[in-house]
């Protein structure tokens, strides 16, 4: 195995570590928001990562340049937003549409990719994108489908999670990885304290449980799986990576099965499995293997 495809399957794994973090906070999410408002978790959260990822690699910031700062904004941006959309979406539809409609982020990406990086998406990158968001609907959708202003709003959270994606690209090609993440961080915390401080109230108190439960999503579900993000989808085209990272609504129904002893029907089933055959399309198309690297694929056309 070269160094290339080492690189390549280390950072694939990475990501779909990230899925299970993320899959597993679903839980810790739910929790926490009966007690604190959304803007101030997003807050919270993203200030304990940015003070905590500033300290481990203070030497880093030394190096802090434009790439990284503008990194750190645009992808920062799309985050806040993507957050307050899905915040408020949720208030005014169901959590199953909410799921499906942020996943549409897997269709996107590759248009978006082409786009703006001019990267044409191969007949296997749509195929995969709608066999995966027709899994991520199975998981999702337990009540049908209808569209209202939440999920207006749903939707919209799920383009910018795409455009998050995207710019990661982007930035980190260039960019030092580490301090986007720092970056991308504190900017999520300057545009959202002042939604937080406008429109909702602190509780005046929080249990020992609750600290826990903050620190669990801030040092492992933010910091931890951000910097993931950002290190590994380096060595992952875009639209692979959102692929991989659609997991994250599977890690989240296993563990509601698990922790919650939500029912496994059959419908969970296909949800899951379809989701897998469209990461395994994606890495199985015709003259690609599934370890072939990013850097290998912009030498030769898909």
């Amino acid at each position: 195995m070269t160094k290339a495809q080492k690189q390549s399957l280390f950072a694939k794994l990475g990501l779909l570590f990230i899925t299970v973090i993320w899959g597993s906070a679903f839980v810790v999410v739910k929790d926490i928001s009966s007690a604190i408002p959304p803007s101030w978790i997003v807050v919270i959260r993203f200030a304990i990562a940015a003070a905590v990822l500033s300290v481990i690699f203070w030497k880093r910031l030394f190096r802090l340049g434009r790439t990284e700062l503008l990194g750190g904004l645009v992808i920062g941006f799309f985050n806040f937003l993507g957050f307050e959309l899905q915040t408020y979406g949720l208030q005014r539809t169901t959590a199953g549409n909410s799921a499906f409609l942020t996943a549409v982020y897997c269709v996107i990406v590759p248009f978006l990719a082409w786009a703006v990086r001019k990267k044409k998406p191969g007949v296997y990158h749509v195929v995969s994108a709608f066999l995966c968001i027709a899994g991520v609907g199975l998981l999702s959708l337990k009540d049908g489908f209808y569209i209202n202003l939440g999920d207006l709003l749903s939707l919209l959270c799920g383009f910018c999670y795409a455009m998050q994606i995207v710019a990661i690209d982007i930035f980190t090609e260039k960019g030092d990885p580490i301090l986007i993440t720092i970056t991308q961080s504190a900017v999520t915390v300057i545009f959202a304290l002042p939604v937080a401080l406008l429109f909702e109230t602190f509780p005046r108190s929080l249990d020992t449980g609750m600290i826990l439960s903050l620190l669990y999503v801030s040092l492992f579900s933010t910091a931890l799986a951000f910097l993931l993000q950002m290190v590994c989808q380096k060595q992952v085209e875009p639209s692979q990576a959102s692929l991989i990272m659609s997991l994250e609504s599977v890690f989240g129904t296993l563990c509601g099965i698990l922790i919650l002893k939500e029912a496994m029907t059959i419908r969970t089933f296909l949800g899951c499995v379809l989701i897998f055959a469209a990461i395994y399309l994606s890495e199985r198309r015709p003259g690609r293997g599934f370890l072939k690297s990013r850097a290998a694929e912009k030498a030769s056309p898909d």
